[in-house]
Order: C-alpha cells, then sequence, then structure tokens
C-alpha cells in the first residue's frame, strides 16, 4: 500500500468515528486543540498527522490508536 493510500485510509477512518458521534470538524478541533483546517487535511488524506496530533485525535474519538491504523 502506498503512502498516498495510507492517509486517505487513515482519514477516512478518522471522519467515519468522527462522523459517527456526531462532532463536526470544527467541534472535533476545539477538543484536540487543533484547527478545523488541520482537520480536514487529515481526513482528506492531504497530510499525516504527527504521533502527538494522532495520540489525541485517538483519545478525543475514545479509541486507542490501534483501531485508527488498520492498515
Amino acid at each position: 500500500m502506498a503512502n498516498d493510500e495510507r492517509r486517505i485510509t487513515l482519514g477516512n477512518k478518522i471522519k467515519s468515528l468522527r462522523v459517527e458521534q456526531g462532532l463536526s470538524q470544527r467541534k472535533f478541533a476545539l477538543m484536540i486543540d487543533t484547527y478545523q483546517a488541520h482537520i480536514w487535511q487529515i481526513e482528506t488524506g492531504q497530510i499525516s498527522p504527527t504521533v502527538d496530533l494522532l495520540c489525541r485525535i485517538a483519545d478525543g474519538l475514545d479509541v486507542p490508536v490501534k483501531d485508527l491504523i488498520d492498515f
């Protein structure tokens, strides 16, 4: 699997869990201390989150990090 595909897969998983929990990008970004644009870039696979941000995302979604990375 190419890096682009991994970023897209990760972003789709994050978005799916966020939407499932009824969280807007803006509200979620505020919860995890980042910007809405940053969440959008991650969810669309444009950028990869840092390990620290990935941990905050997992905490905000109340899932283990390993559940976000299923590739």
